[in-house]
C-alpha cells in the first residue's frame, strides 16, 4: 500500500534567500544530535567515519497558507543546524527503512508568530532570537544579547547561476528533497512526523561562496565551538568541492506534518 497524504492541497507557501555551509564531522559526535529513536544512516558525501552537518542562514520572504487564514504573510530570518540521511529506528510501529529524513535539532528565528507555528503545527524546535544580516555577515544573537553564531563570506566571489545549469549541484538537490522529520507534540515528542520541503528548481539561482563560521555557543548539545576554518575560508562549491559553501534563492512550499511509514500497513 502506497502512502496518501491526507491534505495534499494545503501547504505553506514561501521564498527562501539561503546561505549555506556543509561540514563533515565525525560520526559518534553527530549521533550526539539526535533524539532517542533515531540514527545516522549511510552515506557517501564524506568520508568513512564522518557525516554531513549543514548550517543555514536563511532570509524567508512571504510565508503563508494557499488556504485563507487569519495569520498575515510572515518575513523573517531563521538559522538552523541540519543534519541529512537519518533513519527512524528500534521502534515495531515504524518500517524498518524509514528513511532518510533531514533533521533539524535547533532552529533560530527572529519572529515569534514563525517560532510558535513551528513549534505548534509542525513540531519544529524553533526558538526565538535577534539575528542581524549585513553585507557579507549574518549574526545570530541570544535575546539576552549573547552572539550564538557568526556567517561571513566573500563578497567578490559571488556570482549567481541557474541552478538547473549546474550539475555539481545534484548531491546537495537530493539532500535538501530528503522529508524533514520532528518531534510532536512541541518538539519535544514522544511521536516522530514527517512533512515535505518541495522546492522550485526550475526557479532556482545558485552562488558559490567562500565562507567561514563562527559558533560561540553549543546550542545543539556537543556541537563543537570555535571557527570554521581558522584561518581563512571554506571552499566555495564547485565539482571539485560538492560540499562547498554556496547562496541560493528558490521558492518552495511546505506540506502539512504526517506520519511515518508504518511496518506492515504502506510503504
Amino acid at each position: 500500500m502506497t502512502y496518501q497524504h491526507p491534505f495534499p492541497a494545503v501547504r505553506l507557501n514561501g521564498e527562501s534567500f539561503m546561505r549555506v555551509v556543509t561540514l563533515a564531522l565525525p560520526q559518534d559526535l553527530v549521533r550526539l544530535f539526535l533524539p532517542a529513536g533515531m540514527e545516522l544512516g549511510s552515506q557517501s558525501l564524506t568520508a568513512n567515519g564522518t557525516h554531513p552537518v549543514m548550517l543555514f542562514f536563511n532570509d524567508n520572504f512571504r510565508l503563508e497558507m494557499n488556504l485563507p487564514t487569519l495569520v498575515p504573510s510572515l518575513t523573517y530570518h531563521e538559522h538552523y543546524v541540519g543534519i541529512p540521511f537519518t533513519f527512524l529506528a528500534n521502534s515495531p510501529n515504524v518500517a524498518s527503512t524509514s528513511g532518510p529524513y533531514f533533521f533539524m535539532p535547533k532552529l533560530h528565528l527572529d519572529h515569534l508568530l514563525a517560532v510558535l507555528g513551528g513549534i505548534i503545527f509542525w513540531g519544529f524546535a524553533k526558538e526565538l532570537t535577534s539575528i542581524t544580516v549585513r553585507a557579507h555577515e549574518y549574526t545570530v544573537t541570544s535575546l539576552t544579547g549573547r552572539r550564538l553564531a557568526t556567517l561571513e563570506w566573500d563578497q567578490k566571489t559571488v556570482v549567481y547561476s541557474p541552478v538547473l545549469d549546474l550539475p555539481f549541484f545534484a548531491p546537495m538537490q537530493q539532500i535538501l528533497g530528503q522529508p524533514l522529520i520532528s518531534m510532536v507534540p512541541f518538539s519535544v515528542g514522544p511521536f516522530f512526523s514527517l512533512s515535505d520541503l518541495n522546492r522550485r528548481w526550475d526557479l532556482a539561482a545558485l552562488a558559490p561562496i567562500r565562507a567561514s563560521v563562527q559558533v560561540d555557543v553549543a546550542y545543539v548539545e556537543g556541537y563543537p565551538c570555535g571557527r570554521s576554518p581558522k584561518v581563512g575560508w571554506l571552499p566555495a562549491i564547485s565539482a571539485k568541492n560538492p560540499l562547498g559553501c554556496y547562496m541560493l534563492r528558490v521558492p518552495w512550499w511546505l506540506s502539512l506534518p504526517y506520519p511515518p511509514p508504518r511496518a506492515g500497513f504502506w510503504r
